[in-house]
């Protein structure tokens, strides 16, 4: 295994620079937002049309996700701005190791399976039960 287990913040920005190297060609990027917490991760336009791409990332065997209160936010947040929302939703696993708890692990200078199948226009929500 090489190096540390990515933070929760190496592996959201892992996530967001998979989803622009995928789109870029698609897209006009205007920027890229790789805090944490703040959405949409990239503001881009696409035949004169404004669209927030919304990026989520999670590690092996999930693929990223929204809160129900999040996705709220950015839908309310894309109406007042007249934009179009679309969702990447990523999984990385550690392609170092055939061992499935270890997949679960990715690290720092290793090497990873993506699992990304595009952008969407439906969130994939992640239902909490205690809420």
């Amino acid at each position: 295994m090489k190096g540390n287990r990515l933070s929760g913040s190496e592996l959201h920005e892992l996530g967001i620079k998979w989803v622009y190297k995928h789109i870029k060609e698609e897209f006009k990027i205007l920027s890229v937002n790789i805090e944490f917490e703040k959405n949409p991760q990239i503001l881009a336009t696409k035949d004169d049309e404004l669209h927030f791409i919304v990026v989520k990332t999670s590690t092996y065997p999930d693929i990223g996700s929204l809160s129900s209160s999040a996705a709220e936010e950015i839908i309310q947040h894309a109406d007042k701005h007249k934009a179009k929302i679309l969702f990447a939703h990523v999984g990385v696993a550690n392609a170092d190791t055939q061992d499935e708890n270890e997949m679960q692990h990715p690290t720092k200078g290793g090497q990873y399976y993506i699992n990304y199948t595009g952008l969407s226009i439906q969130p994939n929500i992640l239902q909490n039960p205690n809420s």
